[in-house]
């Protein structure tokens, strides 16, 4: 008999296909996402094929938590610092320097995208886990965005194991990105957060905006 879908169940069964090896189709609160352990080699590159996304195309990385940005990410700007510091758990990704000492073939360039998601079997996993996810959109690359696990399946198959949405819908919007240049922030793709929301929150923390 099946365990029945408590969030510790889902917790518990979504940490077992990562640390085997699999890939799982997780909600979070603006998209399903494509997961596996960012340090998992093989697991990651099953990702690409299973998107047909080319391996050289970063993916964003899911974070379990503020303690891990350093060790992801280096020469991080006092503005992203701040920003991260407010909006995390939340639907803002930061382009930042990827640290060297921490290397996924999720993110092969000197940049890696982060974010902590909103959503709590997505902040449950993570911190179950205690180590970074991949955090690419669960659906083959170019295809509209996965927003219930019935998506997932359709656009994936049976190579991705699939939590449901554990009574919180993602929202549909994908999260909004901003990037560092310079040392000058800038929104790379618009999403989630409105972009007076997004000069608002740069201004408290000492940035003009971009």
């Amino acid at each position: 008999m099946d365990a029945p879908d408590t969030l510790d169940n889902l917790i518990e069964r979504g940490a077992g296909v990562l640390t085997g090896g699999g890939l799982l189709g997780l909600p979070t609160d603006t998209q399903y996402a494509l997961s596996a352990l960012a340090s998992d080699g093989a697991a990651v590159m099953r990702c690409y094929a299973c998107k047909q996304r080319p391996d050289d195309d970063a993916m964003p990385i899911f974070l379990p938590s503020l303690d891990w940005l350093d060790r992801v990410a280096t020469d991080i700007p006092a503005v992203a610092r701040g920003v991260a510091e407010e909006v995390w758990p939340g639907a803002v990704t930061l382009v930042l320097q990827r640290n060297p000492e921490w290397r996924s073939l999720a993110a092969p360039g000197k940049t890696v995208a982060l974010r902590i998601p909103d959503h709590p079997l997505a902040l449950g996993l993570l911190a179950a886990i205690d180590a970074p996810l991949t955090g690419s959109s669960a659906n083959r690359h170019g295809q509209p965005p996965a927003l219930r696990a019935d998506d997932v399946r359709t656009s994936l198959g049976e190579d991705v194991t699939v939590l449901p949405e554990a009574g919180v819908l993602p929202q549909g919007t994908a999260s909004t990105i901003l990037a560092w240049s310079d040392a000058e922030p800038r929104i790379l793709r618009p999403g989630a957060m409105s972009n007076e929301h997004v000069e608002a929150l740069l201004q408290r923390h000492g940035a003009a905006g971009g």
